[in-house]
């Protein structure tokens, strides 16, 4: 079933207004359906068993109400069936005999295969609550749940009370399961520490709660030091020695529920409630806080590098001089006065210092670093507290151990003994300095940098964090893989051997590569020491184009966009989709748009409070918290897609299986310590990476840091959208690699990258193939498929646990980046890579078509971009940007924004279309794909924000509108 069929399931009645959209999903009827109704003698059962097929298909559940049958439907019908439909009816009209009315509800579940739960079911139903328990705690959504999973069995819906009472016993053993499991893992002593340790308060009177959640403002040495305080306490109460066996979003959950309430209610929570909290709160704290640390270290010598390398560009060149030098040196052995002897040994010296090379920036800076080191030190120290751990001997964790050692006894001079073989050649001079002081020095940025380098690489781990636990996390068990490698096989649909998935990826690379031969041959491409490839020629704006979006936007108007929210739930109902119900009263749903708005918007919770009267700052605090948990957010953006998408306009803008990802950053204070420097705005950001269709609309989002490789982020989101089937993705240069070009390809779709830079524009073809000449200076023979066979069961192993859920793409592409170089399986899934670029590029410089296409889709993203500009026009709150949590709320929350607007347009446009269509004014397919739904130009998004909820509250507050109805009359 889809989406947007959500807030229909267990209705007990029919809406009072249905769409042209819900009578032909709900009310059209296959060739067995209208057999069974034509079966049926007089008019009034046709229409009677028409209507309980339609509804138990919406529902799930019989037809039993009483109520009025809409107008719209009774005419529906009749038009469909040919009969003739009363003006006004209901099922107790319609029905003389009850026998009747019984015998049409079971034919209705017959021809659709739907029957009552037998006691097995509902032991099955059971059993999947509690697994799914473990993933959500949201009542009303895993009440929304278990009627997805009877709908989907074709089961009957029962009643809701039945369905809660499982529930409530599901969510009630899960506490009490996690709870026996905490005090098995931890002896009553820790648990009674634990409870007194966080409800003590500190020195300066912050509650402990408090002070362990609070997340760091900069990346300084301050506040690393405060958030190793943070670490060294928790540890100092045995939290990273238990509760390692529990579940991760169990510990997610429970931590998030607890930090949500203030302390003093925290210490209100009855068992077993309270021990399961406190357990999964002191651990997740420990795990974020890890992960908080060991990011401001490597960003803290990031800084480091880059303010010596400002230090070595304004310094003396003392190359320029050493020149002048020599210079000076051989006019003196050019003199004739000198003796013959100091000529000699003067020209000897000259010659030797000129075989040497000049030093290069990089080494500058090392040496820099050397000589300021305090910053260098305080963090090795810092650092050295951890428990870092590794696989064998490590030379990083090695000359740690060495220089923990030296900093307890406070000698600050290297043993002369010491080897530093294995911490790379460019510190081996350094290290082995006569001056051992200096050499001291040399050791700790060498120790500093290559422990940067392991912990990226995923060489070097921490056990207590969740983003830098060992590499071997990525992957699924070794002894789950030889049991399940054959199903993940098939599910990739890999081929076992590697070969036969080589075979006619080279003979793309071979027709390619000729392709692109003869067009230089033919002078289309152009190659001297890169390829140059002429740009596009941008298309001119048709005035076809430009007339038919003015009378579009003539016959649509203008609108506030309080109305434009309420008009598209009316017809998605994304506000039952984020309770799981129908909201019980006008002003939930004021609060649940309000969440949105303030996630979604710039404005803060007293902001909206102003310009929404009917709420208060503290409830729409309260409203942000509730909107940001359980994926409310991201479900309510998928149903509005799904709905957009609809909409046969959708289908003249593009390619169903095509999408882009870019990125765009938000500005936010610099008191956040993952902000980043936008480099063409020059103001602290944090991006916000989303996915656009080419049939327009967000499909996914995710907050990221800026000026990182986002090839993660982009294999992401295709893989974690479930409804959304993508081939290929278009990116730019930041958000592609060679190894994830592999990992994309392996799990089932194709990253097509825009490259900027024409060093990145190579071809590479297997070793021992010709090439052809005309290419020779851009096309490398040096593709090892030997290496790529020997690895490949690994591959697909690293691909299945991404594709399985067992490990994010973004971690996996953390750990085989740049840094990975030399690892086996990252050096064979860069062969990979690149013949898959080699293909793609061969393609895209052939064929100007498919180039045009690419350009097109990553312009889509940009124009949305622009529309979530225009929605969201300040700056992030700190309290917003400093948890990954809360920044996915906001990166959600306008994506829906997004999503809204979009979808808004595209039903006027298809409603005027429509309009034209049956005043038989045909507008061209080719003219309606050029015209964007992103238009603003109609919609106001500022000032008071007044919703009229009347006007839509047949369609979104059904019951509480019949409830007026029937007080009324």
């Amino acid at each position: 079933m889809q989406g947007w069929q959500t807030p229909y399931l267990g209705l007990r009645e029919l809406p009072r207004e249905i769409s042209a959209f819900e009578l032909q999903a709900f009310f059209s009827f296959g060739p067995a359906e209208k057999e069974l109704i034509e079966r049926r003698r007089g008019d009034r059962h046709k229409l009677g068993l028409a209507l309980h097929i339609g509804f138990l298909r919406m529902s799930g559940r019989p037809l039993n109400s009483v109520r009025a049958v809409p107008v719209a439907l009774l005419r529906h019908l009749g038009k469909l069936l040919e009969i003739e439909t009363p003006d006004l009816a209901s099922l107790r009209a319609l029905y003389t005999r009850g026998r009747t009315l019984f015998d049409h509800q079971q034919q209705a579940c017959e021809v659709l295969g739907f029957a009552w739960m037998s006691e097995h079911q509902r032991r099955a139903l059971v059993r999947v609550l509690r697994d799914e328990v473990a993933h959500t705690a949201d009542r009303e959504r895993l009440l929304l749940w278990a009627r997805h999973w009877l709908y989907e069995h074709r089961l009957i819906i029962v009643h809701e009370r039945a369905i809660r009472s499982i529930v409530a016993a599901a969510l009630d053993d899960l506490e009490t399961t996690a709870a026996a499991s905490v005090r098995t893992m931890v002896p009553a002593a820790t648990l009674k520490l634990w409870a007194a340790a966080i409800t003590a308060s500190r020195p300066d009177g912050q509650h402990c709660q408090s002070w362990l959640w609070s997340a760091p403002a900069k990346h300084s040495t301050r506040q690393i030091a405060e958030v190793l305080e943070r670490i060294t306490f928790l540890k100092g109460l045995g939290l990273d020695r238990h509760l390692g066996e529990l579940n991760g979003t169990l510990v997610r959950r429970y931590a998030r529920r607890m930090a949500t309430r203030p302390p003093s209610v925290s210490e209100r929570v009855k068992e077993p409630a309270r021990t399961v909290e406190l357990a999964c709160f002191l651990r997740y704290c420990l795990l974020t806080t890890t992960d908080q640390f060991i990011l401001m270290f490597q960003r803290r010598v990031t800084d480091l590098w880059r303010q010596c390398a400002d230090e070595v560009g304004t310094a003396v060149d003392w190359s320029r001089q050493y020149q002048l030098l020599l210079q000076d040196l051989t006019d003196l052995v050019e003199d004739e006065s000198a003796s013959a002897e100091l000529r000699t040994k003067l020209r000897e010296l000259v010659a030797a210092r000129r075989a040497q090379k000049a030093p290069s920036r990089a080494s500058g800076i090392r040496r820099q670093l050397i000589a300021t080191i305090v910053p260098v030190r305080s963090l090795l120290v810092a650092v050295s507290s951890l428990a870092w751990k590794a696989t064998g001997e490590h030379p990083a964790l090695q000359a740690l151990d060495t220089l923990r050692t030296q900093y307890a006894t406070g000698d600050k001079s290297l043993p002369k003994d010491f080897t530093a073989a294995r911490l790379g050649a460019a510190w081996r001079q350094d290290i082995s300095d006569t001056d051992r002081e200096r050499a001291f020095r040399a050791l700790e940025v060498s120790t500093l940098l290559a422990l940067r380098r392991a912990v990226r690489n995923g060489s070097v781990w921490v056990e207590h964090s969740l983003s830098f636990r060992g590499r071997e996390r990525l992957f699924i068990p070794d002894e789950r893989w030889k049991t399940e490698a054959r199903r993940h096989y098939a599910r990739l649909q890999m081929p076992v051997k590697a070969g036969n998935f080589l075979a006619p990826l080279l003979e793309r690379v071979r027709a390619g590569v000729d392709a692109v031969a003869a067009a230089v041959r033919t002078g289309t491409l152009r190659v001297d020491d890169e390829l140059h490839l002429a740009p596009l020629v941008a298309d001119d704006e048709d005035p076809e184009v430009t007339k038919l979006r003015h009378r579009l936007d003539q016959r649509i108007g203008e609108v506030q966009l309080p109305e434009v929210i309420l008009a598209v739930d009316a017809q998605v109902r994304f506000s039952w989709v984020m309770l799981g119900r129908e909201p019980r009263s006008g002003q939930e749903l004021l609060m649940v748009y309000a969440g949105i708005l303030a996630h979604g918007t710039s404005l803060t919770a007293a902001e909206c409070a102003r310009m929404i009267p009917q709420l208060s700052a503290a409830s729409i605090r309260q409203a942000m918290r509730w909107a940001s948990d359980e994926r409310r957010l991201t479900l309510a953006c998928q149903a509005v897609l799904q709905y957009m998408q609809r909409h046969a306009i959708a289908a003249t803008w593009g390619r169903a299986d095509l999408a882009s990802s870019d990125m765009m950053s938000l500005e936010t204070s610099r008191r956040v310590w993952q902000a980043r420097q936008d480099p063409r705005r020059q103001t602290a950001s944090i991006g916000i990476y989303s996915h656009v269709r080419d049939r327009w609309g967000i499909f996914h989002a995710q907050p990221i840091v800026l000026n990182e490789r986002q090839a993660g982020a982009a294999i992401e989101g295709v893989v974690r959208q479930e409804r959304v089937e993508t081939t290929q993705l278009a990116v730019d240069t930041h958000g592609y690699t060679d190894f994830a070009m592999t990992l994309a390809r392996l799990l089932g779709f194709d990253l097509c990258p825009r490259l900027k830079e024409l060093k990145q524009r190579r071809l590479f073809v297997p070793r021992g193939m010709k090439v052809p000449e005309e290419i020779a200076a851009v096309c490398e023979a040096g593709i090892d498929t030997a290496l790529i066979e020997a690895h490949w069961d690994s591959l697909v192993h690293l691909a299945a646990s991404v594709s399985s859920g067992h490990a994010s793409a973004v971690s996996t592409l953390a750990r085989f980046g740049s840094a990975a170089r030399g690892d086996p399986i990252y050096d064979a899934g860069v062969q990979v890579g690149k013949l898959l670029r080699t293909a793609f590029l061969a393609d895209y410089f052939v064929n100007e078509a498919f180039r045009r296409e690419l350009r097109r889709v990553l312009n889509r993203g940009e124009a949305v971009n622009a529309l979530k500009r225009a929605i969201y026009t300040g700056r992030v709150g700190p309290a917003q940007a400093r948890r990954a949590d809360e920044m996915q709320a906001v990166a959600d929350a306008l994506s829906l924004l997004a999503n809204i607007v979009m979808s808004w347009n595209t039903a006027q446009m298809q409603t005027v279309l429509d309009r034209w269509a049956n005043r038989r004014q045909i507008v061209p397919p080719e003219l309606i794909g050029r015209v964007a739904p992103t238009r603003l130009e109609g919609i106001n998004l500022r000032g008071v924000f007044r919703f009229p909820v009347d006007r839509y509250a047949a369609q979104i507050l059904p019951s509480q509108t019949a409830r007026k109805t029937s007080a009324s009359a």
